[in-house]
């Protein structure tokens, strides 16, 4: 009789399924292998943008030209006068000679045993200079020398008081808060504080004077100044003055092209990286193949503009400098930028205001009896100047046809509703007419930043729209995935079930087989029997 036996073993079968589930896997696996060169991508991507980022901060320091540091100041010998510069100095030595330093006013009392000892309740009265008498009444239980300089204190009467004691008794030291002959002070006490007065009309007074109040002198290039105050700004426009000892001094402001050196350093080596780090990630070498971005055309055009802004002509038409070139750029055969500093600073200290126009907002005026002060928003642009009174410090005239005035020698575009309002030029004394031009230019800082501003912004710039872009494909096809991978489970888990099934039903027809055989093989038993 014939058997039923099984059709296949239990390795074969779990080979089966095993085949069975990597064919239900391989359209997740295909979409896996897809995302790996975009994931790449994405990284690349990244590099580029942390660059770009890196560039823009960079650029920062070339937003405003106008405001880096123009002047750098020495005063010989050290020690007798300290002076620092803005940029509306003018550049030149100054020498100063008889020097003599402005105090401030100083009394003090006679000796006292005790500084805590009562002197029996009264009042103070403080008059500074031309100004108002401040009172200070004082109790009986605050009328010791200590009580009495932290009343005073407390009372801002323009002095400050202090007790001292010399090895033998204290002393009441009142000081003029201001130095100068204007500050000196008057003092008068009543009560028992009547023994602390000081008048210098008035002989005997219980306060003696230790240091009369003085002013500065010193005599500037031939000229006699003299200032209440050893801190000195309007003798030299542009220039504080701070007088520190007796004699004599030069002070000398010079040309500063350091911070605009350093600003221009740093764009170079952003630049640099960011051009780098395009090159590597879109290069293709015969032993290792492709970058991640070979090919990509968002970055070509981004590299080709970025070195353009390199080559392109940004100075005005006036400038002695109007291109890059001419200041120490260049650009190498592999898509570099290079910076000769030597070139740079001797262009910049020949002209400053040119070289600066080439690299930021910034304004150069063709007539030497303008200058340009701020640019506010102004566009890039050639404008006409024309002062038609300059008078007292008060400026009229127009730029552009726009009316514009000021005052301190300074000509301010006044119209809300032109993109010139806010411009200011400063105009030298008495000067009329029709002044030439101002240019009016952007720079490799307007340039750069449009295209770099561009790639950057959120979600719809060249580089972090791609990003995004990739970004969302990946986040598409990992649902994808994620589905594909569920039903290919679940077509294994059923195939495994049918498996299970067909063999336990081959089990049991086994066993029917087996008692079949037995039953009718049996020697008398069966049909047989």
């Amino acid at each position: 009789m014939a058997t039923v036996t099984n059709l296949l073993s239990s390795s074969q079968i779990t080979s089966l399924i095993q085949q069975a589930s990597a064919a239900f896997q391989l359209p997740a696996a295909t979409l896996q292998t897809q995302e790996t060169p975009m994931k790449a991508q994405i990284s690349a991507l990244g590099k580029v943008q942390g660059a770009l980022s890196s560039l823009q901060q960079a650029l920062a320091g070339l937003a405003d030209v106008g405001s880096l540091q123009q002047r750098s100041v020495t005063a010989s010998p050290n020690g007798v006068v300290q002076a620092s510069a803005t940029n509306s100095a003018s550049v030149g030595s100054y020498a100063l000679s008889n020097i003599t330093l402005a105090h401030a006013e100083t009394l003090i009392s006679s000796g006292s045993s005790s500084s805590s000892g009562s002197l029996g309740s009264g009042s103070i009265a403080i008059k500074v200079g031309g100004g108002s008498t401040v009172t200070v009444n004082i109790a009986s239980g605050s009328s010791s020398l200590s009580g009495i300089a932290a009343a005073i204190d407390q009372a801002g009467a323009g002095v400050t008081a202090t007790v001292v004691f010399d090895g033998a008794a204290y002393h009441l030291v009142l000081a003029g808060a201001a130095t100068g002959a204007a500050n000196s002070f008057t003092v008068s006490g009543t009560g028992g504080l009547a023994g602390l007065g000081y008048s210098p009309t008035v002989s005997g007074s219980g306060l003696r004077q230790s240091q009369v109040a003085t002013n500065a002198g010193f005599s500037l290039n031939g000229l006699t100044i003299t200032s209440g105050s050893n801190k000195i700004g309007a003798v030299i426009p542009g220039v504080t003055l701070t007088l520190a000892a007796s004699g004599s001094a030069t002070v000398t402001v010079s040309q500063s092209t350091s911070a605009l050196d350093n600003a221009a350093q740093g764009v170079v080596q952003a630049l640099n990286a960011a051009l780098g780090t395009i090159n590597q990630e879109t290069a293709f070498s015969a032993t290792s193949g492709g970058g991640p971005l070979l090919g990509d055309v968002g970055l070509e055009v981004l590299r080709s503009g970025l070195l353009n802004a390199i080559s392109a002509q940004t100075g005005g038409a006036s400038s002695p400098y109007s291109t890059l070139s001419a200041v120490g750029f260049g650009i190498t055969s592999s898509g570099t930028v290079t910076f000769n500093d030597s070139t740079f600073q001797t262009a910049a200290q020949s002209n400053y205001a040119a070289v600066a126009s080439l690299f930021g907002a910034a304004g150069l005026a063709s007539n030497p009896n303008v200058l340009v002060e701020g640019v506010a928003a102004s566009p890039p642009g050639v404008y006409p100047v024309d002062v038609t009174s300059n008078s007292g410090g008060t400026v009229i005239g127009t730029v552009n046809g726009l009316a514009a005035s000021g005052t301190n020698g300074v000509l301010v575009v006044n119209d809300a509703g032109s993109s010139l309002n806010g411009l200011a030029l400063e105009i030298q004394p008495g000067v009329i007419g029709a002044l030439g031009t101002v240019t009016i230019s952007q720079g490799l800082f307007g340039s750069l930043s449009s295209l770099v501003n561009a790639a950057l912004a959120s979600g719809s710039g060249s580089v972090t729209g791609q990003i995004s872009s990739l970004n969302s494909s990946i986040n598409s096809m990992n649902q994808q995935i994620t589905a594909l991978q569920k039903e290919a489970t679940q077509e294994t888990q059923l195939l495994t079930a049918q498996f299970s099934a067909a063999q336990a039903a081959l089990s049991q027809l086994t066993t029917v087989s087996s008692f079949l055989s037995s039953y009718f093989n049996q020697p008398s038993g069966g049909l047989g029997g």
